[in-house]
């Protein structure tokens, strides 16, 4: 029977390290407590046959045995509530070390990006975003040039956003960000393009400090975003996932990382149709202190966060919307 068990301590935030016997490892809990366990032989279903079979393959050592099954029989589950032993299972994806038991975060809804048909409307929601980055007033031929697009285009981006934007003789401006915040999160499809998933052991922010280092050794454009980025502009979850728009492919298979389903990577490179984010980038403003990175705008940053269905990513996407309407 085959149990995936990294992958069940990886959804569980257990982390695994050696013990102190190469048939031993020592897990360590999201609340900081760490034990040392022996695995047992996986099972479909965890039965009091299984728990002693394995009881009596580890007995002469006296270690605490990591019984693991795809699920468990209410007596096994209850005998280890109580205590008595440990078990690992899939349904439902659950630890229980010492009468403690560890689940997995319920999952989130995954939010979906609106669909437009027809030619994505890029310069109205670069637009938006540029209304959203900025504190007064722009000139639409200043807006123009830094979204790479004629004055024509940006006033007839501007008409069709109505009410939401005005122009009193100084520049376009947000009449009310809150609303404009709102009607652009609902409209924009997001940058879209090509992703790629990887997934390596390291810290998440060395993650994605190593793949930004390949990425300029190959003189590929990139961009952060995510998690580690919103920890740059404005800091409040520890990053749990990395992303950055890159202008071509780069292969990190030979820098520590393996290729990984996107909903299993802890790292996604993502090649954008959107062509504003890397004239917007400029206008961000973070709290990066000695960082070199390149971070996405700010509105990008909190769409990603809004849509990824992180645990604490709308918390932090919060955070940021707070930068975007002015209110920090």
């Amino acid at each position: 029977m085959t149990v995936d068990v990294g992958a069940l301590l990886q959804e569980l935030d257990i982390r695994i390290a050696e013990g102190s016997s190469v048939s031993t490892w020592l897990l360590r809990a999201p609340d900081g407590s760490a034990f040392e366990i022996e695995p047992g032989t996986p099972a479909a279903r965890l039965t009091a046959h299984d728990v002693r079979r394995d009881s009596v393959d580890q007995g002469r050592e006296r270690r605490r045995v990591l019984h693991i099954g795809v699920s468990a029989t209410t007596g096994v589950v209850e005998r280890a509530t109580a205590g008595e032993i440990d078990i690992l299972t899939a349904e439902p994806i659950q630890l229980i070390h010492a009468g403690r038991r560890y689940g997995a975060a319920p999952e989130l809804p995954q939010r979906r990006p609106p669909r437009h048909r027809g030619t994505p409307a890029w310069i109205r929601w670069a637009l938006e975003r540029y209304l959203l980055l900025t504190a007064e007033p722009t000139r639409q031929p200043v807006i123009a040039e830094t979204l790479g697009t004629t004055q024509q285009s940006v006033s007839r981006a501007a008409q069709a956003l109505g009410g939401l934007v005005a122009d009193e003789g100084k520049g376009l401006y947000a009449q009310d960000r809150a609303r404009l915040l709102s009607h652009w999160r609902h409209e924009y499809p997001g940058p879209g393009g090509q992703e790629f998933g990887w997934y390596g052991l390291d810290p998440v922010t060395d993650l994605v400090d190593r793949a930004v280092e390949v990425a300029r050794l190959l003189d590929v454009a990139n961009l952060v975003s995510g998690d580690v980025a919103a920890d740059q502009i404005a800091p409040w979850k520890l990053p749990a996932r990395g992303r950055i728009y890159v202008s071509g492919p780069v292969d990190l298979a030979d820098d520590g990382f393996v290729p990984a389903p996107l909903e299993e990577a802890n790292l996604v490179t993502c090649i954008p149709r959107d062509p504003t984010l890397w004239r917007l980038s400029h206008s961000v403003s973070t709290n990066a202190g000695t960082t070199d990175l390149a971070v996405a705008d700010a509105a990008i940053v909190y769409w990603d966060l809004f849509m990824s269905g992180d645990q604490d990513s709308e918390e932090a996407a919060m955070q940021i919307s707070r930068l975007l309407l002015g209110d920090r």
